[in-house]
């Protein structure tokens, strides 16, 4: 017993005089990867080993030896001999290093109860007054520590907290490297949470001093140069591997938010900068998110052969994770991208191979949050490939059964109820739910039906809007399916209610719906309506009308959201506010028409003030009507044959939607229409509308408006008639901005036209039409309440597309609208009317009008002036002059801007030269009309 006192005494001194006089670095970096959004996996962020400036003796090199080769049941065996040899020495600080790290080992076995109980352990004893940088640096990297299992168990919220309180530890020890990688910890954690402009903002302190204090707006609207100028900046400064994750996670952020081209170029410096460094892991980093910008950039892309280079560029990029990474997780998320890719170009013999490679992998992951999506991410492909029209998966033996994909997702449900992590369960269960759905038959389906309802069972226990859309539209389908309308209804307008609590937030939240709009939004909205329509139809046949108008009042509000919701898409953010408005509040004299464009007819929706909307159905295919629609435009925009040519189809569209409201509209006695158009009709202006005898615009005012919740009334006779005006006539040779586009020879006369009226207060031509020359004059008087702009232009269904010619540069659509808004935050009142006279939608855009409207609401302006298609300037010039003649005259006869529009485009027919409507229909009035 005495010899045993002796012994330990002895040994307790030895390890005191190593704890003085030496220290061990027992740093080893592994990545955990970050949870993916099912179809496209996101990137990781690192978590140390917990460094100790002490020796730990031997048992502690030998855990770290074991822990960097991957040998983890043993390293987990060493940590814990490590623990227990400091806890009979009283040594509670490396005890607690020892047992962080014991938890981080244990993280990577899947062990999580063992890992919680470590890491509190650690925790615990930490709670005693610490001393000393080292000492907290103990704490912070055990806090990391901490925070990682919480995000892997699913507590995004916690690990965003300690996470947080481990960079306020990394601030106060003066801890930079570490500090940089705890902000990059919780930029993560808030974009999981959907907290995108926090996320960005928290990784733009990384770069502060390089990036000039700019915020994540300011940042998408450097030039390519500039920023490749700033990103030159950052990397000679602080080439290190934290400045490739810091890059590499803005470069992700920036994709998630819309902003592609940014994010490809700082993607590209991160990959450089871990090319230089010899990183492997930066490198295998960087791949994957370039592989998942590319992606993007391909569904955005209109131009077949770019489409296809951007895809094989993302196929290419994927492969060089899958040959770099050490990781097999990140291999993993890799290849199951590259499988989504494959299988969307129909490569299905590779998208075969890939499926065998990671069947076997997959089938063998222990339980984690990342498991559990790279699970659902694998079966979401799996189903994508069964919805192939031409590729069932009951048809091709070779590829995975029902049976298979079902194991599968019952598999991740499994361990995601075992890890307590709701989120990912609701997913697992919500796609079994569609997996049965996609099966079909009756018992297929009343099995989709319940485990659609445990996903939303469990996603209505917490806050998940995003989830929760999803899933109650899966319902309203499947019920749609057993012939139950009324239920259906009920799950639809619940997942409408949904994606209305989400209003603004739903890009925010869910970044990969940008690029999925028309499939994974847009059909809640439209199969809503649809519903709505025919049951107020078989309830107004049943003799309940009061029921029958609930429906159609639905049915507008829901169209009216929808028209939001695409401009918000189009925005990439959240810019569109709504305010319900009923017609009755904004004028007496006007009517509200909405169209929507089924499948299988045509439907017309009338708002008359004071009275219920009505419903008028023309059974009319989709593509018939496209096809008309494109014919009308193709006779617009070239003049080559006579008017009465094309009287016809003209006539043929003012029976489809004008005709049927004839006898309403006469006993009303409106003097406006103001059309809120679906589809392809918004590429087309309703004026020339023709009744067999005279055109609509001879008979009504025409305005076009998103929806009533956008029109903010304000008669123009009651406005100053002053504007800033500027113009392009000339355009710069060999300048790459101008390149494609013609003098406009009479813009000079069209703003002297102006002038002559006493409007323009003063004009910016040619040279002095730049940007820095618009925001001068309206930062430096009061601005008037018109902005006229003679210029070439474009309006797309892309946003990088719509833009307006300055002389300097082509100002998109966001940079225009902030120069613009600075006189709304100068003076706290809104343009009452901005006029772009001689812009176009794109050519081969059928949604291109998305653009026209994005302009007219972005910009702050109660009403945009604009034109649907190039016109000759010298008419242009013309009609713009009568329009401000008939403006000038608004108090007197009290005509409102719709109708000041309507005299001009009369007068303009009453000359042989211009009677064509090419020269006068494609002005169109966007907002309010009044």
């Amino acid at each position: 017993m005495i010899f045993q006192k002796l012994l330990l005494r002895k040994i307790q001194n030895f390890f005191k005089r190593i704890y003085k006089r030496r220290s061990v670095f027992l740093a080893a970096l592994l990545f955990i990867l970050s949870a993916i959004s099912p179809v496209v996996a996101k990137v990781s962020s690192p978590t140390s080993i917990v460094q100790s400036q002490q020796d730990a003796g031997q048992l502690a090199n030998k855990a770290v030896k074991l822990y960097q080769s991957g040998k983890f049941a043993q390293a987990a065996t060493a940590w814990e001999q490590t623990a227990a040899v400091f806890a009979t020495q009283g040594d509670r600080l490396n005890q607690a290093m020892a047992l962080s790290n014991l938890s981080l080992t244990y993280q990577q076995l899947g062990q999580w109860d063992k890992a919680t109980k470590a890491i509190e352990d650690s925790l615990g004893l930490l709670k005693i007054p610490l001393k000393g940088n080292e000492q907290l640096k103990i704490l912070a990297q055990s806090l990391d520590i901490q925070g990682n299992l919480q995000r892997e168990l699913g507590q995004t919220a916690d690990a965003l907290n300690t996470w947080q309180q481990a960079t306020k530890i990394y601030s106060q020890t003066n801890d930079q490297e570490k500090l940089s990688q705890s902000k990059i910890n919780q930029a993560q954690a808030m974009q999981d949470l959907g907290l995108y402009p926090r996320a960005c903002n928290t990784l733009l302190e990384l770069f502060n001093k390089e990036l000039e204090g700019k915020n994540c707006q300011e940042l998408g609207q450097l030039t390519q140069d500039e920023l490749k100028k700033k990103l030159r900046f950052i990397t000679d400064k602080s080439p290190s591997l934290h400045t490739v994750m810091g890059l590499r996670s803005l470069g992700e952020l920036l994709r998630s938010t819309g902003q592609l081209e940014q994010s490809q170029l700082i993607l590209e410096t991160s990959l450089n900068l871990a090319q230089k460094l010899n990183s492997p892991e930066g490198q295998a980093d960087a791949y994957l998110s370039l592989g998942n910008t590319t992606t993007n950039l391909a569904e955005v892309e209109r131009v077949r052969r770019k489409r296809e280079d951007y895809e094989q560029k993302a196929l290419d990029f994927y492969s060089q994770v899958i040959k770099l990474s050490p990781s097999t997780t990140m291999r993993q998320q890799a290849q199951l991208n590259q499988l989504s890719l494959l299988l969307k170009l129909q490569r299905l013999s590779e998208a075969e191979e890939l499926w065998r490679t990671l069947n076997s992998q997959l089938s063998h992951l222990s339980s984690s949050h990342t498991g559990v999506y790279l699970q659902i991410n694998f079966a979401q492909s799996l189903v994508k490939l069964a919805q192939k029209e031409n590729f069932k998966l009951k048809a091709h033996t070779q590829l995975p059964t029902f049976n298979e994909i079902d194991r599968i997702l019952a598999k991740a449900a499994e361990q995601a109820r075992s890890l307590g992590d709701t989120r990912a369960e609701a997913h697992a269960l919500g796609n079994r739910g569609g997996l049965y759905e996609l099966k079909g038959s009756m018992q297929n389906l009343s099995q989709a039906e319940e485990l659609t309802k445990q996903a939303l069972g469990i996603a209505s226990n917490f806050s998940t809007p995003d989830i929760a859309y999803q899933f109650f539209w899966q319902l309203g389908r499947i019920r749609r399916e057993q012939g139950d309308t009324q239920d259906a209804i009920a799950a639809y307008t619940k997942a409408y209610n949904a994606l209305q609590s989400l209003r603004s937030e739903l890009v925010a939240i869910n970044p990969e719906v940008q690029f999925s709009f028309r499939d994974s939004v847009e059909p809640v909205y439209r199969q809503l309506v649809e519903l709505d329509l025919k049951d107020a139809d078989s309830l107004k046949k049943a003799g309940k009308n009061e029921e029958s108008q609930q429906r159609l009042i639905q049915a507008r509000s829901v169209i009216e959201s929808l028209q939001l919701a695409e401009l918000n898409n189009f925005f990439r953010e959240a810019c569109v506010e709504a305010n319900p408005k009923q017609i009755d509040e904004i004028d007496q004299t006007a009517a509200v028409i909405y169209t929507i464009v089924l499948p299988d007819r045509l439907q017309v929706l009338l708002s008359l003030p004071n009275q219920p909307p009505s419903l008028h159905t023309t059974p009319i295919s989709q593509e018939e009507l496209e096809e008309t629609v494109t014919n009308v435009r193709r006779s617009l925009i070239a003049p080559v044959s006579e008017v009465k040519d094309f009287l016809p189809i003209y006539k043929q569209m003012y029976d489809w939607l004008i005709q049927p409201l004839e006898s309403e509209l006469a006993n009303s006695k409106v003097k406006t229409l103001a059309f809120v158009l679906d589809g392809d009709l918004r590429n087309i202006p309703m004026a020339i509308l023709h009744d067999g005898k005279q055109y609509l615009l001879e008979k009504y005012a025409i305005a076009l408006t998103p929806g009533l919740q956008l029109v903010n009334p304000k008669p123009i006779a009651e406005v100053g008639l002053k504007a800033l005006t500027a113009g392009l006539s000339k355009i710069r040779d060999d300048f790459p901005a101008h390149e494609g586009f013609r003098p406009l020879s009479n813009v000079e006369l069209e703003l002297e036209q102006i002038e002559k009226f006493g409007v323009s207060s003063r004009e910016l031509l040619n040279d002095k039409f730049t940007s820095t020359e618009i925001k001068k004059e309206i930062l430096a008087s009061r601005v008037p309440p018109i902005v006229h702009l003679a210029t070439h232009g474009q309006f797309s269904s892309r946003v990088e597309d719509t833009f307006i010619l300055s002389w300097d540069s082509r100002i998109n659509v966001k940079q225009l609208s902030d120069l613009l808004r600075d006189n709304t935050q100068y003076q706290g009142r809104p343009i009452e009317l901005l006029v772009l006279s001689a812009c176009e939608t794109a050519s081969g855009d059928n949604r291109a009008a998305l653009g026209l409207a994005g302009i007219a609401v972005r910009a702050g302006a109660r009403s945009t002036l604009a034109t649907l298609w190039a016109v000759e300037d010298k008419s242009t010039a013309q009609i713009m002059g009568e329009f401000y003649h008939q403006l000038e005259q608004a108090k007197k006869t009290k005509v409102n801007k719709a109708e000041a529009l309507r005299q001009a485009q009369l007068a303009l027919t009453t000359n042989q030269q211009y009677k064509h409507p090419h020269y006068w229909a494609p002005f169109v009035l966007v907002g309010n009309w009044q």
